[in-house]
């Protein structure tokens, strides 16, 4: 794709949105808004957040896009590395609070100051895979009124040096319903460097008073879910747009593997029962996901590190109250939890290596 084809698709992107809102000062010209607002919530990674940075102001598209950075009161330097990137990106602003809000505050408060007709929702220390700005840019244009957008994700190690994995996306496609959306993908809703959402559509949800019951870090999944529920239309970009840095999960570091568990486990719960108590069926679908993707993730990860004791017991236990109805509860957990360490390695291993179904074959794959 050359410099015309990419100034075509911004022309073509903005065409398709809602008309523009505009300025009201009658001493300056009608500003459009910008197609996408890049919202970043930041605590305490000012070095990542450059990176970040860097990769947006790579992609070259600057007219599309706003940047909108929110500081949670950070004890390092975040705010005088984020104030130095005022001037090399048209469309900026940096808010610095004054106390922290937390995460899911920061979050809220980031979405809020953004102007774009669409908020690209980016984790502080991921980054901008290269044209990943034009495919989510040519997937609004094709999806005229497309609610939002689940995008491809390629896994790095944590010195965004070497690709680890590719991440299973579905085919590039449209969603009709919430429904099927949770019980086909809900896993995938969790990783938000990967969630492009209409503003307009997210507003008008996120300003209901029961938002506020979810201060659980998975706000953002509980917005989508009512806002795909109330206007349909869910995007499936599958090309990789986003980079992921693996090994740099503040809240393991923070809490440790089994609370790290604990907190995945039961923000799903409570996201699910809210969602669809009234059809219990992709409620179990959706849980099912959750188990077999990012519970199964923690089982292994802590289980194959290196230098750690677990707790076997405990995590059986919590694991059972939640999911002993589950066949893959008894086949699955219990098993890689009582599993000797040398065993789970030596088959993790020989998956990533043999197998294409793993994300690492598949970046394998991409590199030759």
């Amino acid at each position: 794709m050359d410099e015309n084809d990419l100034r075509a698709l911004v022309a073509a992107a903005h065409r398709a949105r809602r008309p523009r809102r505009v300025t009201t000062d009658p001493g300056r010209r009608p500003k459009p808004v910008p197609t996408i607002s890049i919202c970043i919530p930041t605590y305490n990674r000012s070095s990542m957040l450059a990176e970040l940075l860097d990769s947006i102001i790579a992609q070259a598209l600057e007219d599309a896009i706003e940047v909108v950075v929110s500081d949670d009161a950070s004890p390092d330097n975040t705010v005088a590395v984020a104030e130095g990137y005022k001037g090399r990106i048209k469309h900026y602003t940096l808010l610095s609070q004054p106390k922290n809000l937390g995460v899911d505050g920061n979050f809220l408060a980031v979405v809020e100051a953004a102007k774009g007709d669409y908020i690209w929702l980016m984790g502080d220390d991921d980054h901008l895979e290269p044209g990943g700005l034009a495919r989510v840019l040519e997937a609004i244009r094709r999806w005229p009124g497309v609610t939002g957008l689940t995008l491809g994700v390629i896994d790095y190690d944590v010195t965004m040096t070497r690709r680890t994995g590719i991440r299973r996306i579905p085919p590039t496609q449209l969603i009709a319903d919430a429904g099927t959306l949770f019980a086909t993908m809900g896993d995938l809703l969790g990783f938000m460097s990967a969630l492009v959402i209409d503003r307009a559509k997210w507003n008008e949800i996120a300003s209901e008073p029961n938002v506020s019951e979810f201060k659980n870090y998975y706000v953002q999944v509980y917005i989508i879910g009512r806002v795909v529920e109330r206007f349909g239309k869910w995007g499936v970009v599958q090309e990789p747009c986003v980079g992921y840095r693996s090994g740099n999960d503040q809240f393991n570091i923070k809490f440790g593997w089994l609370d790290r568990l604990k907190i995945d486990v039961a923000a799903y719960d409570q996201i699910a029962f809210a969602l669809f108590a009234d059809t219990p069926a992709v409620c179990e679908a959706f849980r099912r996901r959750i188990f077999d993707t990012h519970v199964m993730a923690r089982l292994n990860n802590a289980k194959t590190a290196g230098g750690r004791t677990i707790a076997v017991s405990a995590a059986i236990r919590y694991l059972y109250g939640r999911y002993h109805g589950m066949p893959h509860y008894w086949t699955r957990a219990v098993p890689t939890l009582l599993a000797p360490q040398w065993i789970l390695r030596n088959a993790r291993s020989a998956y990533k290596r043999l197998s294409p179904n793993s994300g690492a074959f598949r970046a394998r794959e991409m590199s030759n």
